[in-house]
């Protein structure tokens, strides 16, 4: 049983969420509400009436037909079961399915924030309340309900693989819904000896999920690989790639600083290096709970991935639960934490004035992946509580 103060935080997460949503609503208006989800929704309609999900054609003439006014881009892009846990949703009315689609958004928010509140030892009213309201407040949270991602849904399933339960399956079911969870097997992968059996079940899991890509849709999502490898210069994509890309080739609101950088070649070094450091760092925290390694894993999945939002940062919420374990009067760790974290703020700042603040010099695009250096921060702080097993309150191995 969680305690009542996680609960009460859980809640009071969702509860600021929604305020804060609301609050952009009422003062910047409704640009944008909803988007994401718009495309799950067309997905559903097209999967109802037999089609491909994939035909970005086909999903455009299904929300014009609903009078929907949204930016596409890319169409639906992630694995068909997600597409058909929204089949019911996509049997009414657009806005009504997107209303219905941020109320469970709220209560798996909240459900999550509980979960990972009732995870920290001697859990106290003031940072239940504190933790609460924060979590509600995450730029990455915000967003995800705004825009109407799928995020806060996955991440009730790595809060609930994070508190060790059935995590092998949690991590299949979050891995087929996006696929940057899958680095959160790594975790099991490197302990010592290696957790094979919650690797095989987790596995078998998103294998089962993945046989949905045979036959409709299969065909339309790998021909579209290049597409989802290659340079990315949008604004939301704060990963490693976002930000090379916008460093190298000039975007929409962007003038690239070092034009004619090879993005490609220095994205998959990048990416390899922190792969490395990642698995070097897991493999010498012997003594680690299984929470910190669970947390460093998906922090590596979040920023490796090349078309990451920076709604998709929601799981860092699981470092920053697990670095506050090793608080104890460590005040400096708390700094380094907020500045990762103001980072993030600062990037949904930043992107709320995108069509003019990066447009006085190539410099500014350096600006444009703030998320990305708060990500970072965040990451490496993680790393060091788990080469640092004295610091924290839990036990040597849980899980």
């Amino acid at each position: 049983m969680l305690p009542n103060t996680a609960v009460l935080g859980g809640v009071l997460a969702a509860v600021v969420a929604l305020a804060r949503v609301v609050h952009s609503v009422a003062t910047r208006g409704s640009s944008g509400l909803f988007n994401d989800f718009y495309d799950y929704w067309a997905a559903g309609v097209l999967l109802n009436r037999g089609q491909d999900p994939y035909d970005i054609a086909a999903l455009h003439a299904v929300q014009r037909a609903a009078g929907l006014q949204i930016e596409t881009g890319a169409g639906y892009s992630y694995p068909l079961f997600f597409a058909h846990l929204l089949r019911p949703l996509a049997l009414i009315a657009a806005p009504e399915a997107a209303f219905i689609f941020m109320a469970l958004s709220l209560i798996t928010l909240a459900c999550a924030i509980a979960l990972l509140l009732g995870s920290i030892p001697r859990l106290s009213w003031p940072v239940a309340l504190v933790g609460g309201a924060a979590a509600g407040l995450f730029p990455p949270v915000i967003g995800s309900l705004y825009f109407g991602q799928a995020n806060l849904l996955v991440l009730l399933l790595l809060t609930v693989a994070y508190g060790c339960i059935a995590p092998g399956p949690m991590l299949g079911f979050a891995s087929a819904i996006k696929l940057y969870p899958i680095s959160g097997f790594l975790a099991a992968i490197t302990e010592r000896p290696p957790r094979w059996r919650r690797l095989a079940i987790g596995l078998a899991v998103l294998g089962v999920l993945l046989l949905l890509q045979i036959g409709a849709g299969g065909a339309s999502i790998a021909g579209r690989a290049g597409y989802f490898l290659g340079p990315d210069t949008y604004w939301t994509n704060e990963s490693i790639n976002g930000w090379l890309s916008r460093l190298g080739i000039a975007s929409t609101w962007t003038k690239p600083p070092l034009p004619g950088l090879p993005v490609e070649p220095l994205m998959l070094v990048a990416v390899a290096i922190l792969a490395a450091l990642t698995v070097v760092v897991l493999l010498l925290a012997a003594k680690r709970p299984w929470e910190g390694a669970l947390a460093l894993s998906l922090w590596l999945g979040v920023v490796a991935a090349p078309k990451n939002s920076l709604w998709n940062f929601t799981p860092l919420l699981l470092c920053i639960a697990f670095i506050w374990t090793a608080v104890r009067g460590r005040w400096w760790i708390v700094a380094v934490g907020v500045a990762g974290w103001l980072l993030l703020e600062l990037q949904a700042q930043l992107d709320s004035a995108r069509e003019t603040v990066y447009q006085a010099s190539p410099a500014l695009a350096w600006l444009s992946s703030t998320g990305l250096y708060g990500a970072l921060i965040i990451g490496g702080l993680t790393a060091y509580v788990l080469l640092r097993p004295g610091l924290t309150d839990r036990g040597a191995l849980t899980g």
